[in-house]
């Protein structure tokens, strides 16, 4: 009997890699693979059915959750530290997002992950009310029919923009983002770079966001319930693969690379910060599910914890050829 072919969409990092590659064998089931070009295309594919299991912004696959979407998600996450990614002009006065109220801050869109992630810690940990700034969109959101809550303040005049090109010309004062712009000249940081002040920020926090997920079929869960183990361990071996390259991949431009690895390690991420699985995430998945709501984002609340597949990997539970 011919084993269950799944079809299986993502971006490419360290953590698909091998996945992507197909260095993975599996005995339960075969898969497919596809390198998806940027998050915005794998989420859309997903949205579709394209794929059985597919990368997704974690707003956005909340978002669709308030209808039935024929989607669940799988604790398999990606994560980003916001502060890391907020930028200005380099001669710019300004160096915290205490100094943001009353200026004019761009997102690529203003429901994706990053975005909220920005605008819960403003609140929560820096004491600034969000609705203080004017958001400057760069792009149109995902979907249709988004809502904007009528206290916040917008301006649409940036829209198809350049965030790195604005932010030099001064048109806008700040830029939120999930990655680095990709020409620099003339830019900085908004936070001065301290490491020691992203590490209490993480501390504070208590907790590494998170920015992606891994959505399933609904209708593959409800005919393969027994292949949950299998496709988690796959992701996790996966993962442990591309963790054991990141040096040695990064070496070319980071020649520190391994010690940056080990310093992140031992000085000041708890054990466990990048795992997945249910139970170890669920503080910030709730967290991010009430920004949601608080924003304006979701308008329907639901049960979160129906929305994820209830698997908390165990080492033991082996399906994968090692």
């Amino acid at each position: 009997m011919s084993k269950q072919t799944i079809k299986i969409g993502s971006t490419m990092n360290l953590q698909s890699l091998s996945l992507l590659s197909h260095s993975i064998e599996t005995k339960q089931f075969d898969y497919t693979a596809e390198t998806v070009k940027n998050i915005d295309e794998c989420t859309f594919k997903m949205m579709k059915k394209e794929f059985d299991i597919g990368e997704m912004s974690l707003a956005t696959f909340l978002k669709v959750q308030e209808k039935d979407s024929g989607l669940k998600a799988l604790p398999i996450f990606s994560r980003k530290i916001p502060q890391v990614y907020a930028f200005c002009a380099e001669h710019s006065d300004l160096h915290s997002y205490q100094d943001l109220s009353g200026k004019k801050v761009a997102v690529f869109q203003n429901w994706v992950t990053a975005s909220i992630w920005h605008r819960w810690l403003l609140e929560n940990q820096y004491g600034v009310d969000p609705a203080s700034i004017i958001w400057c969109p760069l792009r149109k959101d995902r979907m249709e029919d988004m809502p904007y809550p009528e206290n916040y303040q917008f301006n649409w005049d940036y829209v198809n923009g350049d965030a790195a090109e604005l932010l030099r010309s001064g048109e806008i004062d700040c830029f939120f983002y999930a990655r680095k712009p990709d020409h620099f000249e003339g830019l900085r940081w908004l936070f001065p770079p301290s490491p020691e002040e992203q590490v209490q920020a993480i501390r504070d926090g208590g907790m590494i966001p998170i920015t992606h997920v891994m959505a399933i079929r609904e209708d593959l869960l409800q005919n393969n319930p027994d292949i949950i183990p299998g496709i988690m361990e796959l992701f996790e071996r996966s993962k442990e693969m591309g963790y054991r390259e990141v040096g040695h991949m990064s070496g070319l431009y980071l020649p520190f690379a391994d010690w940056h690895l080990h310093e992140t390690e031992s000085s000041f991420l708890q054990e466990g910060w990048n795992d997945n699985g249910w139970a170890k995430n669920k503080k910030i998945l709730e967290t991010f599910y009430e920004a949601c709501i608080h924003q304006g984002f979701i308008e329907k609340p639901y049960d979160l914890s129906g929305c994820f597949v209830q698997f908390d990997y165990e080492k033991t539970a082996i399906d994968i050829v090692r």
